[in-house]
């Protein structure tokens, strides 16, 4: 019985000791970023900082046009997350509750599109937006919007799948609509899905994805993620500001690292709801 509990003791240890050790390898690179904004701005890069110079931050906001870039993001982000988060619950509600021929080969060909990068579609993209005139306008991402997400899709469609159907019948009998149901029954139920795929949204379309605005963006419309690497600091000289930049860079990723960690709770929650239900 004692050594039962002795090897059971150790073996919570040892996970213990495994999953801080993997805690720090993913904070690392953020403690590396913030102690390199705190240096001084003509000193080299260090793992531990020489002083605590925050005016580092007023030079991120300061020396480019911050507020004008962290607008842009807003925009952006917002088209990319609150539309595609409803269209995607709606297209997931079509896949888990109706019936249609095909049904399952159009869910699979739709999952199908997770395993091409979008690298691929990024210059035939180009072409079709470039002969209708949508390139330095922020219209692709309402198109794109307006698709939903693969991954959202899924996650509503698993769901939704494990509502009882007695639900909708009554509610079908009590005279509702098919989008009636969608709307008063089924999303207010979801919204540990709707928080996750939210989420997820805003993080790819705040910091994951700077080639894009690249390509389809005016310098003007560059949206942080994109200016950030492309333009950067420098000084009138010319030379660059590496850790000014850092400091730059930790304004950009505080608003999505606050998002993660007040919705994290919610995040587990929509995917272990997805994958269990259905």
């Amino acid at each position: 019985m004692v050594q039962t509990h002795f090897r059971f003791r150790a073996a919570r240890m040892g996970l213990y000791g495994l999953l801080i050790l993997l805690s720090a390898l993913f904070v690392l690179p953020l403690y590396w970023l913030v102690a390199n904004s705190l240096q001084s701005a003509g000193s080299s890069m260090a793992f531990w900082p020489e002083g605590l110079h925050w005016e580092n931050y007023t030079l991120a906001v300061t020396l480019i046009d911050y507020g004008k870039y962290a607008r842009n993001s807003i925009i952006i982000a917002s088209i990319s997350v609150a539309i595609p988060a409803f269209t995607s619950a709606l297209v997931g509600f079509g896949f888990a509750r109706l019936r249609g021929p095909g049904k399952n080969a159009l869910f699979m060909l739709m999952l199908s599109t997770m395993m091409l990068p979008e690298i691929v579609t990024q210059i035939p993209t180009y072409v079709l937006f470039f002969q209708i005139g949508f390139i330095h306008t922020f219209w692709p991402w309402l198109f794109w919007a307006i698709g939903g997400s693969a991954v959202g899709i899924f996650l509503y469609r698993q769901f939704f799948s494990d509502i009882p159907k007695e639900l909708e019948e009554a509610a079908r009998i009590d005279g509702c609509s098919t989008f009636r149901i969608f709307w008063s029954i089924f999303l207010p139920v979801s919204l540990p899905v709707v928080a996750t795929v939210s989420i997820l949204l805003l993080n790819r379309a705040w910091g994951s994805d700077y080639v894009t605005p690249f390509m389809f963006l005016r310098l003007d419309q560059y949206p942080l993620s994109t200016a950030l690497f492309s333009i950067g600091y420098t000084w009138p000289s010319g030379q660059s500001i590496p850790i000014v930049q850092s400091a730059g860079v930790v304004l950009f990723v505080l608003p999505i690292l606050t998002v993660f960690i007040a919705g994290q709770r919610y995040l587990t929650e929509g995917i272990v709801y997805s994958s269990v239900k259905g």
